[in-house]
């Protein structure tokens, strides 16, 4: 921060009637210099205050990780007697001495300003701070929570709505002999307690211990949180008992409290699950764009028969689980229910005697049944899930959305008519797509697919049947499930298919995203992340190298065809040279006969006749030889006589 602004931000915290910090989640240097920095103004600026100063920081309990009980016994309780004995580990101790500094501010200001220090345990209730590596494994369906070291160590929690009170209670109260207080959840949870209800809430309601110095190794958590989780005190906040009426609403602590948490860390997080039903007739591509929209969203994704066959393997692997025995003080019965639960189904399958588990052999009300256990289980009620197909008809959707004997306290009454269907607002989806396409479309589109892609109950010899059982059932308006959608207004977006010519549905699948909003998921983990750009980085590296390779490839193809051309040429040039010198050389024949025969003989004598004269001017002998032999001139040679020529 500049001077400027600091200067400003200073000015404007001493006008403040209350000053309120928060270092449970931020022990920078520069925060707890900040924090004194305001204690120092407060005490230098008392005198000009008008009106009292309450100044709270709200601090964590690690200024107490180190200090025994009273007595050395192990069954006595801390508390805010026990503030001026408590010890730190040395990693805090600029904590503590911040602590001391804040409450010592509050002195000799003749009770203008009001200095406290609130020592709080675990914060829950939101986000969930040094708790939300464990939030985010459930929701992820990590298979088991980890438990750090035995697991029994007290973990001092207080739930965010009652920190909230207990500041207020403060403020307004402004308690003149106490400058510390403790805020703490009156009943104090062990860690794997902590574990074992967040596993239960969001999970498989495994849990599994690993050494205890494996905290320091999760890269979700700050070595402060990772001591956090680690804390081992059994302390109570008697202050806030004796002296605050306060309406705690975690009363019993968190495993009381962890289906309200969890509503609360879903909203804060945006983790509501999505929940898509896909409808229309067979091979229109419910499961070409449910798949799609699936992999978009990180939902689960289900067709029918898929679901049936699936569950079976998943009820044998929830019946035959048991929580890891030597973890102990952790409640059970949410895991024997879980047995018990997939052990009737499992029964009730069996006593059905098919030969084939899917959702054509099954009686309807056993394959509900399946549904709903599915879709009531964690996986769906973190994520979401996208249904595909599934109900058909009227009949099928009542047993489906309406609420059972064990969903009581998730049962909605139909707003329409008086004394409706108690709806399981857990199963009600967010989104409907009815898509639509004539029978002919669909017969073309089946047609243009390939074998592989096609489902056994849409080959060609038995799509006709299938898609003419579809269209009886819908024949009649009060039977079909769009007029339960209707009666319990339940909206439904219709999708004409038919203009769709784009591969995989893309077309489809871009407006059913556009309808269906943003993610609500964390989207891509840190190793997924890590992974994704590391694959980039391969896949530019490989993209380089072969953009070099092809360079390199079509610079030795330029060369090689430049050498060719070359080659080329020069035999064509060769071929030309040769022509031109043989149409020169023909068109030197008759020069050279007529010089054979008139020109040659005479100037062979000739010559001759300067060998053996050897004159001293061989050149005017020559010429005067030729003058005087010359066989068309007019020397001696054709002039014997000496006549004179006319």
């Amino acid at each position: 921060m500049k001077n400027d602004d600091y200067t400003a931000y200073m000015k404007e915290i001493l006008k403040c009637g209350v000053i309120i910090y928060d270092i449970t989640s931020d022990q920078s240097p520069q925060r707890f210099a900040e924090i004194r920095a305001v204690c120092d103004s407060l005490r230098s600026k008392w005198p000009t205050f008008k009106i009292k100063r309450v100044f709270i920081l709200i601090s964590s309990l690690h200024s107490w990780s180190n200090t025994s009980p009273p007595l050395n016994d192990p069954k006595a309780v801390l508390s805010e007697e026990n503030y001026r004995f408590r010890r730190t580990h040395p990693l805090y101790r600029d904590l503590q001495l911040l602590e001391r500094y804040v409450v010592a501010s509050g002195k000799m200001t003749k009770g203008m300003v009001k200095a406290y220090v609130i020592g709080a345990g675990v914060v829950y209730g939101g986000e969930e701070n040094c708790l939300h590596h464990w939030f985010k494994s459930g929701w992820h369906n990590s298979k088991h929570l980890q438990v750090y070291g035995e697991g029994k160590n007290r973990v001092p929690t207080i739930y965010l709505k009652d920190l909230a009170k207990i500041v207020q209670n403060v403020v307004e109260s402004t308690p003149l002999n106490q400058r510390y207080i403790i805020a703490v959840d009156p009943f104090i949870s062990q860690q794997n307690q902590v574990v074992k209800a967040i596993s239960d809430a969001l999970g498989t309601g495994r849990i599994k211990r690993f050494p205890q110095e494996d905290v320091y190794l999760n890269r979700e958590l700050t070595t402060f949180q990772a001591d956090q989780i680690l804390l081992d005190l059994n302390i109570e906040s008697k202050f806030c008992k004796n002296h605050f009426q306060i309406d705690r609403e975690a009363e019993n602590g968190f495993p009381i409290m962890i289906n309200r948490v969890v509503g609360e860390y879903r909203t804060d997080r945006n983790l509501i699950p999505l929940k898509v039903i896909i409808l229309g007739p067979p091979g229109v591509g419910k499961s070409t764009i449910g798949r799609q929209i699936s992999d978009l969203y990180h939902l689960h994704h289900f067709t029918l028969n898929e679901l049936v066959m699936s569950t079976r393997d998943l009820l044998k692997e929830v019946a035959g689980d048991e929580t890891e025995p030597d973890i102990a003080d952790v409640d059970r019965r949410a895991d024997d229910l879980a047995r018990n639960t997939a052990l009737a189904l499992l029964g009730d399958i069996d006593e059905a005697e098919v030969d084939v588990i899917n959702s054509d052999q099954l009686p309807k009300e056993l394959v509900v049944k399946i549904i709903r256990y599915r879709l009531l289980g964690h996986p769906c009620q973190n994520q979401g899930f996208i249904l595909d197909g599934f109900p058909e008809t009227y009949d099928q959707a009542k047993l489906l959305f309406v609420a059972d004997e064990h969903s009581a306290e998730y049962a909605q009454e139909d707003e329409g008519e008086e004394g409706g269907d108690l709806l399981d607002i857990r199963l009600i989806p967010d989104r409907v797509f009815f898509l639509e396409a004539p029978d002919g479309f669909l017969k073309d589109r089946l047609a243009s697919l390939p074998i592989t892609k096609v489902q056994e109950r849409h080959l060609e010899n038995n799509y006709e049947e299938v898609l003419a059982k579809y269209r009886r059932i819908n024949e009649i308006y009060e039977k079909s499930v769009l007029a339960y959608f209707d009666e319990h207004e339940i909206i439904y977006v219709p999708v004409d298919v038919v203009a769709d010519e784009t591969s995989f549905m893309k077309q489809t699948v871009s407006l059913l995203s556009i309808i269906l909003g943003r993610p609500r998921n964390y989207g891509i983990s840190k190793e997924e992340e890590e992974a994704l750009k590391n694959a980039q980085k391969f896949e530019l590296a490989e993209k380089e190298q072969k953009e070099l390779e092809d360079l390199a490839l079509l610079e030795s193809t330029e060369l090689e065809e430049r050498r060719k051309n070359i080659q080329k040429w020069m035999g064509k040039l060769a071929k030309v040279k040769k022509e031109e010198f043989e149409r020169e050389e023909s068109s030197l024949v008759p020069l050279r006969n007529y010089l054979m025969s008139h020109v040659v003989p005479t100037l062979t004598r000739g010559l001759i006749d300067v060998t053996r004269a050897r004159p001293d001017d061989p050149i005017d002998f020559l010429a005067e030889y030729l003058f005087q032999n010359n066989p068309g001139g007019i020397g001696p040679v054709n002039n014997p006589g000496g006549k004179k020529q006319k």
